[in-house]
Formats: C-alpha cells, structure tokens, sequence
C-alpha cells in the first residue's frame, strides 16, 4: 500500500485495498490443520464442536507459532465419552495388526494334490 500525501497538506491519499489485504496465511494454515483434525476424528465418531484456530499473544506467551489450535473446552462426560471412543479403535487395531502378523507368519498351505 502506498501513502501520498496531498498537495495542499490534507488527508492522506492512498490506494485503495482489496480483500485479499485482510487475509492472513498463517491462520489459513492453522485451519486447514484443525479442520483435517476434525475430519479424521470424525471417522473415529469423536466430535470437536468447540475447535479454533487463536492467535497467539507473543507478548504473553513463548508459543513460536501465529496460531494454535485450540480443541475447546470438554465436560469430564465428553472427554470419557471420547476417550473410549478412540481406545475402542485403538484395540480393535492392535487386534487387527495381530491377526495380520500371525497370518502372515505361517508357513504356506501346500495346494491340494502336490505332494
């Protein structure tokens, strides 16, 4: 943006900004990450309905990045409902791999007829 002054000592002239001048990078990337968090937690039947992208205060804060993601705040009855939710998963995983490795770890089937 360039400032001129007015020849006659007035007002500032300036040129004109468009939206583009509000947009702010850092905060598109800190929502593009809270927004695949909430994706992928959904799959899971986990809802984050408080989620944000907040700007860090530098002047109150060590935090190095313009935004955090905030996950919001979560009753003691959401957070256990959540917690199951995805150590369900979690075992079903660990269930699934297991049965994977032992499947794979035995020796092959001969065909029927060879000897």
């Amino acid at each position: 943006m360039e400032l001129h002054r007015n020849p006659i000592g007035g007002l500032v002239v300036c040129d004109p900004v468009g939206p583009d001048y509000l947009e702010d990078p850092d905060r598109e990337v800190a929502v593009e990450a809270g927004v695949r968090l909430v994706n992928v937690l959904l799959r899971f039947g986990v809802n984050l309905e408080q989620i944000s992208a907040d700007k860090v205060c530098h002047s109150c804060t060590d935090v190095k990045d313009a935004y955090r993601i905030s996950l919001g705040i979560l009753t003691v009855d959401d957070t256990r409902a959540m917690t199951a939710q995805l150590e369900s998963f979690a075992l079903e995983f660990e269930q699934m791999r297991e049965q994977l490795c032992t499947a794979t770890s035995r020796p092959p089937v001969p065909a029927e007829g060879s000897a």
